[in-house]
Order: structure tokens, then sequence, then C-alpha cells
């Protein structure tokens, strides 16, 4: 099965089940979907700013010279990857896409297509999830990175030890999940930089928070110990008219690459916004919708299909470019319309 294959499946799937990107009203005009769902907040400004502030940027040619196979190792979080791609964390299965699959299927599928392709796979956090979490099961049995919402203390501690025991890779905290109705019912809270402390005490292995979009936030994750940050907006759907992620990457990287693993997301299609990503700052990046799709239309195989699709792509783009291997790609093999 090809990739436009896998996805035609998996929306195809999705829309027997209800659950469309968008659809025409009776007058012609487009109904954009909401949350819960696949879609964005408000108006999807932000949802589509992801994809305005790639599209800013060119990649630049460097087609003479020696050929070279690119080299497109990383190493994160101490586990060595085949590539600078891991799955986004995704929940909410019965809640976003009418129980369409189970949620212990679809998790266990994304972290068994994303180990079978030398990669990592995220486990998310939802409403779904509040009182049935079963993350540090399926890790316990493939590994992974477990993801939580930002709940309250006791309920935290209680997920990030059960991912300690289960040896999870990493442990993150999606600070942008403060949306929604977990919101409404009061079971997640902003957090400020004491209450960051105290939570990265709780697991011995790497910590990352995610949902950062200002040099400010990033700064302070930075300061309360964690190892990396995901500058996310959650692919638009926590709140509308926000930055787009490549709008504030490089802002971010030119006061912390180096000193804190820089991860991002958002508005990914293809192996070329990637390279974009890296180019800006990133040390990673993740993928979420182009997953789910995946994940719905082929199981852990296609996760795999999408996976390798989007590495092909990127090692594409370094030869293009005249980069080596990922260390290579910075600033100066893009360019931006002005």
């Amino acid at each position: 099965m090809t990739f436009e294959e896998l996805i035609k499946k998996g929306k195809d799937l999705l829309a027997q089940h209800g659950i469309v990107e968008s659809k025409l009203n009776y007058d012609g005009t487009l109904i954009e979907p909401r949350v819960p769902g696949l879609g964005a907040s408000g108006d999807r400004i932000t949802f589509k700013r992801n994809r305005y502030a790639l599209a800013k940027y060119f990649i630049k040619t460097r087609i003479l010279g020696e050929h070279f196979i690119p080299d497109v190792n990383i190493e994160l979080f101490g586990v060595k990857l085949a590539f600078p791609i891991l799955a986004a964390p995704m929940s909410g299965i019965k809640t976003n896409l009418n129980d369409i699959i189970k949620e212990k299927e679809f998790i266990h599928d994304i972290l068994k297509g994303c180990k079978d392709v030398g990669t990592i796979g995220m486990c998310g956090d939802s409403f779904d999830t509040t009182s049935d979490y079963l993350v540090h099961d399926i890790i316990k049995s493939i590994g992974g990175i477990g993801v939580c919402k930002p709940r309250e203390f006791d309920i935290l501690k209680d997920r990030i030890e059960k991912l300690g025991n289960v040896k999870a890779i990493a442990v993150g905290i999606d600070l942008d999940g403060i949306s929604g109705m977990l919101l409404d019912t009061g079971q997640v809270t902003k957090k400020n930089k004491e209450e960051l402390i105290q939570i990265r005490k709780l697991f011995s292995g790497p910590m990352f928070l995610k949902g950062i979009l200002s040099v400010e936030d990033a700064v302070i994750a930075y300061k309360a110990g964690f190892d990396a940050i995901v500058i996310s907006n959650h692919g638009g759907r926590s709140i509308d008219y926000s930055l787009g992620t490549a709008d504030i990457l490089p802002l971010i990287a030119k006061k912390l690459k180096g000193k804190i693993n820089i991860l991002v997301d958002g508005g990914v299609k293809n192996g070329y916004d990637i390279f974009i990503y890296l180019a800006l700052g990133a040390d990673a990046v993740l993928v979420g919708r182009s997953i789910l799709y995946s994940v719905i239309g082929g199981g852990a195989e296609g996760v795999k299909i999408a996976l390798t699709k989007f590495s092909s792509e990127l090692s594409r783009a370094m030869i293009f470019s005249g980069c080596e291997s990922i260390k290579n790609i910075n600033s100066t093999h893009i360019g931006r319309y002005e």
C-alpha cells in the first residue's frame, strides 16, 4: 500500500464513522470540524498558521559536488534513533473519533510501528483516560514515551510513577492540554515554576514540557530542570489566534539551542517540512495527524509506511541541500520569502 492509499483509506474509514476534516454545507459553504473530532479551535486560524509559517521558507539547493548517502540518525533521550521523527502523543479515541478503534489498540500500533522503524512513539492523555489510564501497560511491552495532561499533583505523581516503573524512555507534560472537557471539569490547571520543579523530581529519566510557544516559557522549562521542550500549539486545537510553531522556533533556538533538546510539531505533512523545522533549530520533529490516518488505515504497518516515507523525503532534502548528516542542517540551508 502506498502512503497516499493509506491516508485515503484512513480518511474513508473515519468518514464512515462520521469523522471528517471538512464538508460542504447545503448552500455550498465549507463546514469546518470542531473539537472534539478532527477539528481545531475557533476559526482554525492557529491550525492554518502552522502550514502558513512553514510555507514562508524554501530549501536552498546545492546539487554540485560529491554524491553521498545522508546520515539521518540522531540520539535523543539517550536512545539512538533511525531518524529525527517521532509520533506525537494522541489520545481520546472514544471522544474524538467515535470509538473507531479501541484506545489500547491505537496506542499499541503507534508504538509498535515506531519501534519497528527505529524511532519512538508517544502516548497521549485525555478525558477518555481520566479513569482508565493504560499507557504504562502498553509501554511495558513495547517501550515508548508517556505524556500526561497537567492534572492535579497527586494524579500526576501516580501516573509518572507508573511510567517510571515500566521504564518509559521519557515522560512529558502536555501543558497546552488545558482545554476542552478536562478544563471544563476542573481536572487540569496551569502550572507555575515551583510546581514544575516539584513535578520534575517525580521521574529520574528525561522529562519534557509540551506546549511551549514563547522564549520566556522555554527559559522557565530549562531553569526548572527539564531535558527538553516541545514547541507546540496542540495542532491549533487548544486556542485560536496563536503563533504558528515555525514562527517562534528560531527565537527559542537562538536562546536555548544546545542547552535543552528542542522538539517541535505542527502542520507536518512530509519530510521537507521536517527539514525546515530542523534548519530552524529543532533537534527532532513530532508528527500527529498523518500518523493518525496511517494507524487507522493500516495499523502498525501503516505507521511504518508513513514514517519511512517522511524519512525518505528528509534524506532527499539533505542530498539536494548538501547536508551529509542531521547535525549539518542549519538556517544557512533555507531561505525565507519576504
